[in-house]
Parts: structure tokens; C-alpha cells; sequence
């Protein structure tokens, strides 16, 4: 321990950073923020009562709540570390506990310490936190919306990072802050967009029913996503036929749809066991009908990025049974 009192600067602005920043992960190192820490729950328990076991835990325990639950603190270790320190005393039979005093905090803290309202500092000062990370959050959904739109209108070459913070209404430096380069960004946004697509799709997805009706269910959505031009949606058809309509799929489309890829294996996988296709390794399931779309759909997506058509319900159900016929059972 440093031969320096601690200030009620050092710690309010400790108590804010290891607790409203959530900082703290464990017991901490640092003798200076261990004496802190306790000190800070000290302040909570009342001089001259007498505490059960019970009721001390009930005090500690409220501690932790006040504080917004900490990771890796209990109330058994700190009630051990509070005793150890020589904040709280206890009788040798464990049942009573009280707090010492004057007890170590006037050899460790400067006297004014001692009028911090604990709960009422962090709590302002984590609803401060919170705000910020929340308009951080939204800063950073603007520019991905931005992107999603640009970069689905006019593809990755066809946009600028300037381009993209006029749309967002923000400067090209906030941009750089949250995203290392434009590659970067567009790759966040591939990701954001394959999320975002297969949110709406489980949305609408029912677990019970057939392989078929499920894999049609889910065409018909796609079509609707299409209808709609969703921004997400077009992004994706753009990446595939920006490359020629090739039927290997993008590689960076690849990347991002892992979940995608996750949920599809499921499917197969269910549709398996009840014995509705046949017996198939379902990773090997995902890539068959990937392959087989992405041939068999060249013609109607290069059509639709044209004309903006799209299949008809009777036409998705007749494109998903030509597809699925590979799986039938034998």
C-alpha cells in the first residue's frame, strides 16, 4: 500500500470505472481499488449492529445488486476479504459480525470519503455509460444502413466512404472510428445484412412443419423481401451478380452467412430424422441446395436485378420441388 491517503477523487472516480464501466472481473489486484471495494460496502452496513451470518450475506448481497452485479465477486469471498482486512470483526463461532471502527479507513482514506453516496455515484454514472454506448450503438446502425443502401444500389466500387457519410448524415472520421477501412465496413455490413435476413426468415419459419412447406414458406419470403427491396436483400443479390452469376458461391457471402449455413443443417437434419429425405450428411445437405440454387436461379436473379420481377407463389413451389427432388427418398 502506497503511503498516500486515498482521496475521494480517486475513489469516486475508481468506484466509476471498475463499476459503472464494468471494468472489474474479479477480486481486484491492486491493493488500492481492494481497500475501494470494500470500503465502498463498509458504507453500506450500519455501525454498531450486530449482524447474523444471514443478515450480513442479505447486506453484502444487496451491495452486489446496488452496484449492478459485478462478475466475479460473491458475497461469501468479500464477507472473507471484509474480515480479513479488518473492516468487519466476527465471533469465533461465525454467528455475529459488526463493523470495526474506527477500523483501517483512517489510516487508508481522507476523512470526506466517508460522505459518497455509493449507490446514487455509480448508478448516475452507469445510466451515463449506458446512454453513451446506446448513442454509440445508434451512430453505428446509421452508417451501417447507409452502406447497406449505397453498397446495394451501386455495388462496392460504385461507393466512397464520403458517400456514405453524406447519406448517414455523419463526418467521414466517425466512420474511420468505428470501421478500420471501406473493406472492412462493407464486410460488417455483409454480416449485418446476412443477420438481419435470417432473423426475419426463423421469424416466419415453422419447426413443425414439413421439409417442403418449410423450404417453400421460406422462397415465398424471400420473394416478399424482394418485392419489398429490402435494403439487406438487395445487397446480397447484388454481391452474386455483381461476380457474372457465377455459381460458385462469393466467398465473402460465404463468411458472414455462417448462422445461415447452421440453420439450414438443422433443418436437414430434422428432416432426416423424421424420415422425410434421405439419409445425408446435413453440412453436405447445405451445400447441395446452395449449388443447386444458385445454378438453377442465375436466369431469374440477372432478371429481377433488370426488372424487378418476381416468382409467382405457384412458381416458387414448382422451383423448390425441382430443387428438393435430389433428397426424395429412393
Amino acid at each position: 500500500m502506497q503511503n498516500k491517503f486515498i482521496t475521494r477523487k480517486e475513489f469516486e472516480e475508481r468506484l466509476i470505472q471498475l463499476f459503472a464501466q464494468g471494468r472489474i472481473s474479479a477480486y481486484p489486484r491492486k491493493r488500492r481499488d481492494r481497500h475501494i471495494l470494500l470500503k465502498s460496502i463498509v458504507m453500506t452496513l450500519a455501525n454498531g449492529k450486530d449482524y447474523t451470518e444471514t443478515e450480513i450475506n442479505q447486506a453484502i448481497t444487496a451491495w452486489l445488486t446496488g452496484m449492478h452485479e459485478p462478475r466475479g465477486l460473491d458475497h461469501v469471498a468479500l464477507r472473507r476479504y471484509l474480515v480479513d482486512e479488518g473492516y468487519v470483526d466476527r465471533s469465533r463461532n461465525g454467528s455475529r459480525y459488526w463493523v470495526i471502527t474506527p477500523g483501517p479507513s483512517t489510516k487508508l482514506f481522507e476523512p470526506d470519503v466517508g460522505e459518497v453516496d455509493v449507490f446514487s455515484l455509480v448508478g448516475e454514472a452507469k445510466e451515463t455509460h449506458d446512454k453513451s454506448r446506446r448513442k454509440r450503438g445508434e451512430v453505428r446502425q446509421k452508417i451501417l444502413d447507409a452502406a447497406t443502401e449505397l453498397f446495394s444500389q451501386k455495388g462496392y466500387d460504385g461507393v466512397s466512404i464520403r458517400d456514405i457519410a453524406s447519406k448517414a448524415g455523419i463526418t467521414i472520421p466517425n466512420i474511420y472510428y468505428y470501421f478500420k477501412d471501406k473493406k472492412g465496413l462493407y464486410q460488417a455490413t455483409l454480416q449485418g445484412s446476412a443477420d438481419n435476413v435470417l432473423e426475419i426468415l426463423v421469424k416466419i419459419d415453422d419447426p413443425n412443419a414439413s421439409f417442403r412447406d418449410r423450404f417453400v414458406a421460406l422462397a415465398k419470403a424471400k420473394m416478399r423481401l424482394a418485392k419489398q427491396k429490402n435494403p439487406a436483400f438487395e445487397l446480397f443479390l447484388k454481391e452474386w451478380v455483381d461476380r457474372g452469376g457465377s455459381p460458385e458461391f462469393p466467398p465473402q457471402l460465404e463468411t458472414v452467412m455462417s448462422k445461415s449455413f447452421k440453420y439450414m443443417e438443422e433443418m436437414i437434419a430434422q428432416a432426416v430424422q423424421r424420415g422425410e429425405i434421405r439419409p445425408i450428411n446435413p453440412k453436405l445437405g447445405v451445400w447441395y441446395l446452395i449449388g443447386l440454387i444458385f445454378m438453377r436461379s442465375g436466369k431469374f436473379l440477372s432478371k429481377y436485378m433488370k426488372t424487378r420481377e418476381v416468382l409467382s407463389d405457384d412458381e416458387v413451389e414448382e422451383f423448390v420441388d425441382l430443387i428438393l427432388r435430389g433428397l426424395e427418398k429412393k
